[in-house]
């Protein structure tokens, strides 16, 4: 997985929604309304902020908080409502067009340098993120999501914006000298680290060409890592827009990489792609950090800036889940090393990546636009519309998600087939990316309900729960895909099952502790909801576990490659039709209000 994706599944990055929040008060009649007061500067609807200083570092005690708000004028929340909702619309295509364009990035790398048997370069290619990734996620991952935004925003609603940007450039500062720093040692040292740690049973070869790749791509987590406080920034600043269109560059730049620089520099062209890329994703940014009014001191680095304690300590916790997040990564990246074949770690990572498209679009965009309100909420003492907030969010992720499971589990090989088939990119490709693809297929809610679930936390000013589970599901992980990969001799799709086992797992702990901290969220309309979706989904499945072979079986493509996808997108088109006709059926006559409110949301865009 590359470095984009990591920093957008995560709090800071990547990072990819509908705003479904109910407003606390009784106009219940439009649910994307949320309670506003008047604030005299951005973020617009936000209130006076409860100074943090009043906050316990690391955990908000929500019995600090009252339980009940007072319903507000009618129609005081409708102009944020409609501005949310529309911010968060945009969001979701930034997003989508996003993902897509990273699937189109995908299928370029894959034309060229498919994941098939005696190919040392997509493995070498996907194991030499590691390291940069780490160096990123360590330094900036820590910072932007769960500490940095919450003390930036506090800041500004107490009319403190000088000392802000003070904040924000000693950050900034500190955050590039730490990656220019750890750039250099960790170049210096990538034969080792690959040799020992990472890659310990890749072949001479691979290792080599590995430690070329690590050393180029170590270049592009100094301009993600700017790229990220930017994003911190602008969100902080209710501006949603750039950031998500950065990853959009982002991977343009990696495509060009593959189209024009591979076919003179090979897979070396397309790691250009990615520095390249890296720093176009903080360029685009910038216009939006003038339009804001940042106030950049190059120069500024004091420890003694109001926040930077905060901070710190809010990142700790966060840093040490960073930490056994990537931990994770390389673990499994270890773990494949092991495996007999080339190719198994790449068709691994393009099952991720397929996997990911519709966290993206889905989990990403929502937990993007509703992070910073919910901040906001709590920090004014308002709970009861955090709760509400967070409750609608995750009703809406359990409409999207169950059935994309579905589609996605049942239809997997001629997914895979239509969006990678090609002459190198053959049927043996395509069935192993399809094997790992079926399993994150089945724990893709897990994957999309903790992103939600998980900025939740950091709203609350609570890190240490989400770092703690975190911890807990890494170490989990990495026994049962020792287990499975080394232990059983599964194939990569060993990986897949233990991830997806493990973070369901995650998902469960997660609910448990946030009942405690918000009771009420899980109430009467939430099950309902729920009880819902599964029905539906279950439906789909029902009605598509015989249909899909029959369509199979009735499509007979000839030997070449177009005629091959053309099957596989007719059977995916009408298997979608069928599945998601049902779906919607079973929705509407439940009366389930998430499709009310994705169609009123369609209509105002």
């Amino acid at each position: 997985m590359d470095i984009t994706e990591l920093a957008h599944c995560k709090p800071s990055n990547y990072y990819s929604r509908m705003d479904v929040r109910k407003q606390v008060s009784n106009r219940a009649s439009d649910p994307l309304a949320v309670e506003p007061t008047a604030a005299p500067e951005e973020p617009p609807g936000l209130g006076d902020a409860i100074p943090l200083s009043a906050y316990p570092v690391g955990r908000l005690n929500t019995a600090m908080l009252p339980t009940d708000a007072a319903a507000p004028p009618a129609g005081a929340g409708q102009g944020t409502g409609r501005r949310l909702a529309g911010a968060a619309a945009l969001v979701a295509v930034a997003f989508a067009l996003s993902r897509v364009l990273g699937m189109v990035r995908n299928i370029v790398i894959a034309a060229q340098f498919p994941p098939n048997l005696h190919d040392i370069r997509p493995d070498a290619y996907a194991a030499a993120f590691n390291i940069p990734d780490t160096l990123f996620l360590l330094i900036i991952g820590g910072a932007v999501g769960s500490a940095f935004i919450p003390v930036f925003t506090g800041l500004i609603e107490q009319q403190k914006a000088a000392a802000a940007w003070r904040l924000a450039s000693t950050l900034i500062n500190a955050s590039v000298v730490l990656l220019a720093l750890g750039g250099i040692v960790l170049a210096l040292l990538a034969p080792q680290l690959v040799g020992g740690l990472l890659a310990p049973k890749f072949p001479p070869d691979k290792q080599a060409l590995t430690v070329d790749l690590t050393r180029i791509m170590l270049l592009s987590p100094l301009f993600l890592g700017l790229g990220g406080w930017a994003q911190g920034i602008l969100n902080a600043r209710q501006q949603f827009t750039l950031p998500a269109f950065a990853p959009i560059m982002y991977n343009l730049a990696i495509i060009l990489g593959a189209l024009l620089l591979a076919p003179i520099w090979g897979i070396y062209g397309v790691a250009f792609g990615v520095v390249i890329g890296a720093g176009l994703h903080f360029l685009v940014q910038v216009p939006g950090l003038i339009r804001v009014g940042m106030h950049y001191q190059p120069f500024h680095l004091d420890q003694r800036d109001e926040g930077v304690g905060q901070v710190v300590r809010l990142m700790g916790p966060r840093i040490l889940g960073q930490a056994a997040f990537q931990l994770n990564a390389l673990a499994l990246t270890n773990v494949a090393s092991y495996l007999p074949n080339d190719g198994a770690l790449a068709a691994f990572n393009y099952a991720y990546v397929l996997m990911m498209l519709p966290h993206g679009i889905f989990a990403m965009s929502l937990a993007t636009v509703l992070f910073p309100t919910m901040t906001a909420q709590v920090s004014r003492g308002d709970l009861a519309a955090m709760r509400t907030t967070l409750a609608g969010g995750l009703r809406t992720l359990l409409f999207l998600t169950l059935p994309t499971a579905v589609l996605l589990g049942l239809l997997r090989h001629e997914v895979v087939s239509l969006l990678f088939q090609s002459s190198h990119f053959t049927a043996d490709a395509v069935d192993r990316v399809a094997a790992p693809l079926g399993w994150f297929a089945w724990g893709l809610l897990a994957y999309v309900l903790v992103e939600l679930i998980t900025r939740g936390f950091y709203a609350l000013h609570d890190t240490r729960t989400p770092v703690i589970v975190s911890v807990v599901t890494v170490v989990a992980n990495i026994i049962l895909s020792q287990t499975l990969i080394r232990g059983l001799r599964l194939d990569q799709s060993g990986m897949a099952i233990s991830l997806s086992l493990t973070t369901t797992g995650e998902l469960i702990a997660l609910v448990v502790f946030l009942r405690r901290r918000l009771p009420g969220l899980f109430d009467r309309a939430f099950v309902r909801g729920a009880g819902v979706s599964v029905a539906g989904a279950a439906a789909m499945a029902l009605v598509l576990v015989p249909v899909v072979p029959w369509l199979a079986a009735n499509i007979h493509p000839a030997a070449d490659v177009i005629s091959i996808k053309v099957a596989a997108g007719l059977i995916l088109a009408a298997g979608g039709m069928v599945g998601l006709g049902l779906y919607l059926a079973v929705a509407r006559l439940l009366r389930a209000e998430e499709l009310g409110e994705a169609i009123r949301l369609l209509r105002r865009r």
